[in-house]
Parts: structure tokens; C-alpha cells; sequence
């Protein structure tokens, strides 16, 4: 997705990492909205978010797909590099890469699932 306030979001296709190109792109109030085609063959998906800059001291990241949670990252104690040019480091960026669903199991472990892009089904409704 494009950048917004130093952060970049884009999907990436199974290994190779390439990122899926956007469409209709727009603009809101904190928010950017893009639209990606789907490959037609089944592939593998990832999404990652990156920050080029200090955004806050805490950073969180939730994927939903079709309205359905799937999963979550953060990371917190962030710090500001105060203006010094060439000091973003470990401490100051993320990198957040995801690639699966998460589910939790009742005795608290949990089971992955990979995404995946996969032919629409495209039943006859009579």
C-alpha cells in the first residue's frame, strides 16, 4: 500500500517477495485505501508493514481479511532518535512481516495457517 506518515504496507507474494502493485488508491483522515489483483493462480501471500521513521513509542499492527481477525504484531519501547540524521536504528523502526492466520487453541497454544490466494468459486445461484 502506499506510504503514510513514514509507514508502508504491502503485500508480497509467496517467496520471491514481490510486492503486489496498487489500484484506485485514496486518501483519507489517517487512513489509505488501495486495491491489488489477485493473481489468478494459487500463491502464497505476506503482508508487511515498515516504518522509516520515529512514529511513536509503541507501534501495533492488526490484519483483518474479509472482516475476519487474523492476526497481530507490536512492538513497544521505541525511541526517538531526536532529530540526529542517520540514527534510526533497531530501536526507532519496524518491520513487521506476516504471512498467517492465528488461531488460538483452548489449552492456549496456537495453530498457523498460511494465506494463500486461491480461485474464486464462482457458483451458479439458481
Amino acid at each position: 500500500m502506499p506510504l503514510l506518515k513514514d509507514l508502508d504496507c504491502s503485500i508480497e507474494l509467496g517467496d520471491s517477495r514481490e510486492k503486489l502493485q496498487e489500484y484506485g488508491t485514496s486518501y483519507g483522515d489517517g487512513f489509505v485505501e488501495s486495491f491489488i489483483r489477485v493473481p489468478s493462480d494459487p500463491k502464497t501471500f505476506a503482508v508487511r508493514l515498515t516504518s522509516s521513521g520515529f512514529i511513536a513509542p509503541g507501534l501495533a499492527m492488526f490484519v483483518y481479511i474479509d472482516g475476519i481477525y487474523q492476526c497481530n504484531r507490536n512492538r513497544l519501547g521505541l525511541v526517538d532518535p531526536q532529530g540526529a540524521p542517520g540514527k534510526l536504528g533497531k530501536r526507532t523502526v519496524v518491520n513487521f512481516h506476516v504471512r498467517q492466520k492465528e488461531e488460538r487453541q483452548q489449552n492456549g497454544s496456537l495453530i498457523a495457517r498460511e494465506w494463500a490466494f486461491a480461485k474464486l468459486n464462482t457458483g451458479r445461484c439458481i
